[in-house]
């Protein structure tokens, strides 16, 4: 008997999400304490905050990254099996979607972090991955949906070998989106 594979946990996936929102919030609490000019006799504790500040940063590309790979092998294996009725209820995508789009929002463009030299960059690179990672969240919430709708049929003098075709290159070039 073949083993249907699982294409999401949803505790894990949410699990992934949360470590994602814990190190946005830390990242968020360390930057109004941060001034990039400082009096040369904090100098050395205005490093340690910059210090703090890159290590939230790196904890959440970290986790980020977690997500991702767990998104990219959820949309793989969605793409190659259907969806077990037991998981029509579980999925998470939509939670995920939510929460990216909200950290996000809290973590804006305009932020003192974009203005600092290194950090700066790492903190936009963070900003495009969120975004990246968010784009494929809800590329698995349509994907999901998609599967577990019943399409409507209609009569038509459409070539089904024709529309066959069309759906299959559909399918190839979103497969190789996502390789």
């Amino acid at each position: 008997m073949a083993r249907t594979k699982i294409p999401f946990s949803k505790v894990a996936m949410l699990s992934l999400a949360l470590s994602v929102s814990t190190s946005c919030a830390q990242l968020a609490a360390a930057t109004p304490n941060l001034d990039s000019q400082k009096p040369s006799k904090q100098h050395q504790q205005e490093l340690a905050k910059k210090a703090k500040i890159r290590e939230h940063i790196k904890r959440a590309m970290a986790a980020l990254g977690q997500l991702r790979d767990t998104l990219e092998t959820s949309c793989k294996i969605m793409l190659e099996h259907k969806v077990p009725d037991s998981l029509l209820n579980e999925q998470p995508f939509t939670e995920i979607v939510q929460t990216l789009r909200q950290l996000e929002e809290a973590v804006p463009a305009d932020s003192s972090l974009s203005r600092l030299p290194v950090i700066g960059e790492e903190y936009d690179a963070f900003r495009r991955n969120l975004a990246k990672v968010r784009a494929m969240a809800v590329q698995n919430e349509v994907l999901f949906k998609q599967q577990i709708t019943v399409p409507e049929v209609f009569q038509s003098d459409v070539s089904g070998e024709g529309l066959k075709s069309l759906a299959d290159l559909g399918t190839e070039r979103l497969h190789r989106l996502v390789s």
